[in-house]
């Protein structure tokens, strides 16, 4: 028999967190889980261009996209626990799918953000994952590098909430100068006024940009902290200020840096800074090239 897609791998992968009630690492299931699937030696050994087994891959997937619905919580990168929803999930005997799991928010929204281009071809909100046989090859590539991107940016987000403030605020620079707007610099924490970096846009340092970085796991930047930021920047006379946190901003926030006449203020959250990270291979490194080519129809022209 050919080897389940990773949907095939869901309620089994389940299984096996449900039975242990543990963390448990990819790793630490590949057998058990090809054993349970009743797959051969041969099976097991099957592996993919990377050169990663196809099984520990397609679990890698069941696991994840159950972690982004809220059957499986993430402890750390690659091991999971079962939860309260995902035990009720297990208990209920229902094959679990893509299908399934867009009964949850998360999950859907997960959805939403990484098959976006397709969902606007087809007009069609909170669907199921479009499956090889309502899209073409190239839509299928291109769902599989958003997904392959949205796991990345996960990633880097849950990292950069633990990293050390006074890291972090590095990491913002890096971003600022990665993206071209200059040659930066963190401020120290003594009497730095509520900057927390600056970027110089030109050799002499006429022109600056003022940084401020939040490095939050829930709370939301609030409208107080905005003005206390338009506020440092009126006392240092500097016009532009990037406000970067890894959470979010809250409404009046966003308002406040909006209503600041006089200064531009560009807002970063956690979200935008991870696809940044992303884009410009900041905590972020290339994995594989994969070389496309489309026909060429001028070569056959002959005069």
């Amino acid at each position: 028999m050919s080897i389940p897609n990773y949907q095939g791998f869901m309620n089994v992968v389940l299984e096996v967190y449900a039975e242990s009630g543990d963390v448990l690492k990819r790793t630490d299931i590949i057998d058990i889980v090809a054993n349970k699937m009743n797959l051969s030696e041969e099976e097991k050994k099957q592996t993919i261009k990377s050169g990663e087994q196809v099984v520990s891959s397609r679990i890698y997937w069941a696991a994840y996209y159950m972690f982004r619905a809220g059957l499986l919580e993430r402890i750390q990168r690659g091991a999971y626990k079962i939860t309260e929803i995902g035990l009720q999930a297990y208990k209920s005997g229902e094959k679990i799918d893509d299908s399934y799991l867009m009964r949850y928010k998360s999950f859907s929204d997960f959805i939403e953000t990484s098959h976006t281009n397709v969902k606007q071809q087809n007009q069609v909100v909170n669907q199921p994952q479009p499956t090889c046989e309502n899209i073409d090859p190239e839509e299928m590539l291109e769902n599989a590098i958003n997904d392959l991107n949205a796991v990345l940016e996960d990633d880097i987000l849950s990292n950069l909430k633990k990293v050390d403030p006074k890291h972090f605020e590095r990491i913002v620079v890096d971003v600022m100068e990665a993206m071209d707007y200059g040659v930066g610099s963190v401020t120290q924490y003594v009497a730095d006024g509520g900057i927390d970096g600056i970027i110089d846009e030109d050799e002499l340092g006429l022109s600056k940009i003022y940084l401020q970085a939040k490095r939050y796991v829930d709370n939301k930047v609030n409208e107080k902290e905005m003005r206390n930021f338009v506020g440092a920047l009126a006392t240092h006379n500097v016009k532009k200020g990037v406000f970067i946190t890894t959470s979010d901003f809250a409404p009046k926030a966003v308002n406040a840096a909006d209503n600041a006449h006089g200064y531009t203020i560009a807002l970063i959250n956690g979200t935008k800074l991870a696809s940044l990270m992303r884009k410009y291979g900041l905590g972020a490194k290339l994995k594989k090239n994969y070389d496309i080519k489309e026909f060429d129809a001028s070569y056959f022209d002959i005069v």
